[in-house]
């Protein structure tokens, strides 16, 4: 299927098009049946009805509320700088770095170096940020701060191809992922993990107890690797439970619960209390982090997680835990890759509040990973809905909540799983949250 690549003041370099077979350039919309649409600097006109690559919205966004959206999430912005590093990103990847010298700019060949692997990082962060699949961001500054963002990035012959090939990749995998959703194909299944954390606490004191008192750094409970000296002594407040994955995610709580029996075990007899939640410790944060495989990550995927797995995930959460941590760790987009191939998911906060709350989060996360592609809806688009989810604004959220929930009912694997999403619905629609001074201990030994 063609693709329209619809370009505003400056039109792409012409060795794209010619690796890039499947795609019609054009500097005006042309109406046709159209796998994607390429915006490459254009934002006029609606996006309505197509499947959009670069937003309208998304390229306003890098023109008027960059120095903003970048702060709200943490992200280094100076537009005053002069530029000294160009990061080519497309869909999450690195599709080239150039380096200032002199009046030109020259290609860097080793990307994995460690200033230029934290340049790219900076450089994929801002363009997810402001809504974006693909631009050149130009850095500078001695910690390499965002100076502008573009996304009608210019290209030489070389950058050309690499662009054309990216394209060609997101086309050829949105479809498959599409036909796959509508149950024309039949798609691999996704497999998920996880390494929710939990704290420590004496229950009559109410301190923090080291977690290395009971458990080693691996096994299936365990530590995590955050840790403070008190009176000389380092204190590890954070374990996490590492359940065996599973593509039921039924099956995935069935294991964090012989998990969690494990860990209430080693815990016997000393009154050690187990939370989690958003934080309970100012200095550390609590994940509930989820682990994807069989899914391959993109920028589809990840905003179908932030808005359809995260913002209902943060309605349930304490106002004031999730602001501790945000947007420190759990900002939007907040991911990194594992070992085995797949992805792991951390924006939202740990849900192993009780079995039937990860039941809820487990299966909607599943349901989303799935069908992803029936998911389109982006309320993080929005400058103000992106600075209400850091503030945990529940009162400005939860009209979006709606809407989004309707989605779901798109996806076969929400539907399978209705019942235990429900509870979902039902706490976000009576305004209610989940309870992070429990001892969850008891809550999963009690099943």
């Amino acid at each position: 299927m063609n693709c329209l690549l619809l370009y505003g003041e400056r039109a792409p370099h012409p060795a794209l098009a010619e690796h890039f077979k499947d795609v019609v350039v054009s500097d005006r919309f042309v109406p046709g049946n159209w796998a994607c649409v390429f915006r490459w600097g254009a934002a006029t006109g609606s996006d309505t009805g197509q499947w959009v690559v670069n937003p309208a919205q998304a390229i306003v966004n890098a023109r008027d509320e960059l120095t903003p959206i970048l702060r709200l999430n943490d992200i280094a912005v100076n537009p005053s700088l002069e530029a000294r590093w160009r990061v080519y990103t497309f869909d999450l990847r690195t599709v080239g770095v150039m380096k200032r010298v002199g009046r030109r700019w020259r290609h860097v060949g080793h990307w994995s170096a460690p200033p230029v692997h934290k340049l790219r990082e900076t450089a994929r962060r801002a363009v997810y940020a402001l809504g974006l699949h693909f631009a050149a961001v130009d850095l500078g500054g001695a910690h390499g701060a965002v100076v502008r963002v573009t996304p009608d990035p210019p290209l030489d012959n070389r950058l050309a191809r690499r662009f054309a090939r990216a394209m060609a990749t997101y086309v050829a995998t949105t479809q498959e992922a599409v036909s796959a959703s509508y149950g024309w194909t039949t798609g691999q299944e996704v497999v998920l993990g996880a390494d929710p954390e939990f704290i420590l606490r004496h229950r009559r004191t109410g301190r923090t107890v080291s977690a290395a008192r009971f458990f080693s750094r691996w096994g299936v409970v365990g530590l995590d690797r955050a840790c403070f000296k008190r009176n000389g002594v380092l204190i590890y407040p954070l374990a996490e439970v590492r359940p065996p994955p599973s593509p039921d995610p039924l099956e995935l709580v069935e294991n964090l619960r012989r998990a969690f029996v494990r860990a209430a075990s080693a815990v016997r007899g000393h009154r050690i209390s187990f939370q989690a939640g958003g934080t309970a410790l100012r200095r550390f944060s609590i994940g509930g982090h989820i682990h994807f495989s069989n899914a391959r990550l993109s920028t589809d995927l990840l905003r179908a997680l932030d808005n359809y797995v995260a913002l209902p995930v943060l309605l349930l959460e304490n106002p004031v835990s999730s602001r501790l941590r945000r947007p420190r760790y759990g900002y939007l987009g907040d991911w990194r890759p594992q070992p085995h191939g797949g992805f792991e998911y951390r924006t939202p906060g740990s849900w192993v509040i009780s079995p039937q709350y990860a039941a809820a989060v487990l299966c909607l996360a599943k349901a989303v990973a799935q069908d992803y592609p029936l998911l389109r809806r982006n309320v993080f688009l929005s400058a103000a809905n992106q600075r209400a989810f850091y503030a945990a604004d529940k009162a400005a959220l939860r009209p979006h909540f709606f809407p989004l929930w309707n989605d779901m009912r798109a996806s076969s694997v929400a539907r399978e799983f209705a019942r235990h999403l429900e509870l979902i619905h039902q706490m976000v629609s009576e305004e209610r949250r989940w309870n992070e001074r429990v001892d969850i201990k008891k809550r999963w030994l009690a099943g």
